[in-house]
């Protein structure tokens, strides 16, 4: 990650600071579930050097961890440029890697793992799909882990979502640009953004959690929309990992309390958390803010 003051195209730019962080979108789950002390292994695919510095990474974060090695390539390196004014992110930039080729050797290894959940675990499939997966991946994941009567997570766009929901997972979680992008309606559109989300509870038999940037999130169900957040007041610091937060702030209340509405407010005040920090937020941040996240039903 690099700050600037200022981005120009086509001109040498200079940082004012960079960091690297451990990061991914499983990695980023697993990094808060484990802070909220939710038990976690991230899972998928690591190559290379890079692949090696997150393992050791990993190791130093005591996140535990079970990940595939590739033989070939390099787990892709993702560059945020992110513009200042002051403290607070004004603009971001993203340049993604494309990452190693995943073989069909590699995936039934991934699916060898996931034969071996049960029922009290919960499967999170986060993310882009690596080149060479098939579009229809993670439904065949979500569908081996629903045989196991595990729960499904699913995080995605695109295909892979509209593939994944034929497995009814447990729990999807948009934003409202994804949700308005998959039904093909304006993201401000709050009452179509409802109606959206309700269509495909009732299709899963789940929940859709839709998160919707400083104006926080609202969870939906079959039945209708279960409740709205409001997110706490703060300073946007950093976006990247904030939906994956809100994602491990929903599991880790959802275990705890099986209640829908506790989960909507603590993955609220995770993902704001978050946002409001470089990095992923620390359990204190999280129940500092979660005093503040209002619940309307």
């Amino acid at each position: 990650m690099m700050l600037v003051d200022s981005l120009e195209e086509g001109k040498t730019n200079r940082a004012t600071s960079e960091a690297l962080f451990l990061g991914g979108k499983g990695i980023n789950v697993s990094h808060m579930l484990q802070n909220l002390g939710t038990k976690t292994c991230a899972w998928g695919f690591l190559a290379g050097a890079t692949g090696a510095a997150i393992s050791a990474l990993l190791r130093e974060a005591q996140i535990p961890s079970d990940f595939i090695t590739l033989l070939h390539e390099n787990t892709r390196i993702n560059v945020k440029v992110k513009r200042m004014e002051g403290k607070q992110c004004v603009s971001e930039t993203e340049i993604n890697g494309r990452g190693p080729h995943v073989s069909a050797e590699d995936i039934s290894r991934l699916k060898t793992q996931v034969e071996g959940l049960s029922k009290k675990d919960t499967l999170v499939l986060s993310g882009s799909l690596a080149p060479g997966c098939p579009a229809s991946l993670y439904q065949e994941l979500a569908e081996i882990a629903a045989s196991r009567e595990a729960k499904v997570v699913v995080d995605t766009t695109g295909s892979a979502l509209s593939l994944a929901l034929a497995a009814n997972p447990f729990l999807i979680k948009p934003n409202n640009e994804e949700l308005a992008e998959l039904f093909g309606i304006s993201k401000d559109d709050t009452c179509a953004l409802h109606a959206s989300a309700i269509k495909l509870a009732e299709k899963t038999h789940g929940f859709v959690l839709v998160s919707c940037g400083k104006e926080g999130a609202f969870l939906a169900g079959s039945r209708g929309i279960l409740g709205t957040s409001r997110a706490p007041s703060g300073v946007l610091v950093n976006s990247v990992g904030a939906g994956d937060s809100m994602v491990a702030g929903f599991i880790a209340g959802y275990v705890r309390t099986k209640d829908p509405l506790e989960a909507l407010a603590l993955a609220t005040a995770a993902g704001s958390a978050s946002a409001f920090t470089q990095g992923i937020a620390t359990k204190e941040a999280v129940l500092d803010l979660v005093k503040h996240v209002e619940i309307r039903c």
